[in-house]
């Protein structure tokens, strides 16, 4: 069995407009949501053991959040810039990249990147994952290459809102 938690970053901060986008840090409540669905996940969710992010400041910052309520190493988080403006193809190969050894990846990226992806991948439909949004999927696979072969199955989906 092989699980991707697919997670769009947490609200941004849109105060500094000289800021490139890529440096755009996590809002108040970014912080805020992060840290309180971090928590609940941990009740409905294994630790997983293999963390991408974006290199984008709120991703990353998005997933230290949640690498911390976990209590998962922080250095072990993998960059890869093409989360960043990715491309179904490109989360496609991203995520057959990763060693058949893990069993439950966690990727931390943007929409309309994560959306898509979702819609093409799962045997469900999102309009549009919002902030903070996470989504669970699994597939009963032996290796990462195999998970597309099918519809992935959405196990669950956790918004910031059902915890306010």
């Amino acid at each position: 069995m092989k699980t991707l938690t697919i997670v769009r970053h947490a609200k941004s901060d849109w105060g500094n407009d000289n800021l490139e986008d890529l440096h755009r840090p996590l809002g108040e409540s970014g912080y805020a949501d992060a840290r309180a669905l971090s928590k609940q996940l941990l009740k409905k969710m294994e630790v997983p053991d293999y963390w991408i992010t974006s290199p984008a400041i709120r991703a990353y910052s998005t997933a230290l959040i949640f690498a911390n309520a976990f209590k998962y190493d922080a250095e072990k988080l993998i960059i890869k810039k093409k989360v960043y403006e990715a491309t179904i193809k490109n989360l496609r190969g991203i995520v057959n990249q990763i060693p058949d050894s893990v069993s439950n990846a966690i990727l931390f990226g943007h929409n309309p990147g994560l959306t898509n992806f979702f819609n093409e991948v799962s045997d469900s439909y999102a309009d549009n994952i919002p902030t903070c949004g996470v989504l669970h999927l699994k597939a009963n696979v032996n290796k990462w290459k195999d998970v597309f072969n099918k519809k992935m199955e959405n196990d669950f989906t956790a918004y910031p809102k059902e915890f306010k």
